[in-house]
């Protein structure tokens, strides 16, 4: 029989505080998006499927480790696994319908990504705001989110593609 994800998780050495952690942050970061919105009284964050996203984040975390036998995976992954996961589960469940509620998961996950690469650059949103290639690519990227196939190898690719545009003047 199979081993549990929790068995497998514990076996590689990622332990149940370190997912209440990442738990905590990402239903942080949720409720953060949420009040910005000014859309509380419409939705609705599901722990049960949060909790689930989590789970898959971390299980494909420890094979990867695994596989390729590293201690730490880059950060471009783990924004790149973290936003896969929350766009697949999509945790938001919307209550009461709104302008643009049939993509607030595609959303959230749009503003997760551009606050993570913001924090990793040290950029701030109001440098962010006053570009328009900036601009044109946070609605690409939405668009794409939306509409097209998303795998985290691609997520992590247009991270690491965003990062190495930061380091040229």
């Amino acid at each position: 029989m199979p081993e549990s994800n929790i068995e497998y998780l514990q076996k590689s050495g990622i332990d149940n505080g370190r997912i209440a952690r990442r738990y905590r942050k990402t239903l942080e970061a949720i409720h953060s998006f949420i009040n910005v919105k000014v859309i509380a009284q419409n939705v609705i964050v599901d722990t049960k499927i949060l909790k689930t996203a989590i789970y898959d984040y971390f299980v494909d975390i420890a094979r990867i480790k695994e596989f390729h036998r590293i201690e730490k995976v880059n950060v471009e992954k783990i924004y790149g696994y973290m936003s896969y996961w929350l766009l697949r589960r999509k945790p938001l469940q919307v209550t009461i319908e709104f302008p643009g509620s049939e993509f607030i998961n595609e959303l959230f996950v749009t503003s997760f990504l551009i606050s993570a690469i913001f924090a990793e650059k040290s950029i701030g949103s109001n440098k962010g705001s006053k570009n328009t290639t900036f601009g044109n690519f946070q609605s690409l990227l939405f668009y794409n989110l939306k509409y097209r196939p998303m795998t985290q190898q691609s997520l992590e690719l247009m991270i690491e593609a965003f990062f190495c545009g930061c380091d040229f003047p």
